[in-house]
């Protein structure tokens, strides 16, 4: 289905499919039976969505918040994109048994 809708395998990783027209880029990235797909504009996302509904039954969960264990925050405006993995981390303490902890100062550089 992918190939029909003239995506490229990507080289590197078997689960990434990519379609590049002059500026437009599609990246479709699928995990199991999900899938997540990436553009350059919402449009592009919008026709990705009505071309692979032509082949198989989709949900459309909307925009992604979560991907393996690491929250997606975006804001828009600013076009900044805000990765967090704090669950996880807390969820690590939690199994050591390490939630009390506290911080501890490090000689390195905190501005790097």
């Amino acid at each position: 289905m992918i190939d029909k809708l003239g995506f490229i395998c990507c080289d590197i990783d078997q689960s990434v499919f990519y379609k590049v027209t002059g500026y437009k880029l599609t990246i479709i990235l699928v995990y199991v039976d999900d899938c997540i797909i990436v553009a350059t504009s919402i449009r592009l996302v919008n026709w990705m969505k009505d071309s692979v509904k032509k082949f198989v039954e989709i949900m459309d969960l909307g925009e992604i918040h979560w991907l393996l264990d690491i929250e997606l925050k975006r804001d828009c405006e600013a076009s900044k994109l805000m990765l967090s993995q704090q669950l996880y981390i807390s969820a690590s303490l939690h199994w050591f048994g390490l939630e009390d902890i506290k911080p501890v100062s490090t000689s390195m550089d905190p501005t790097l």
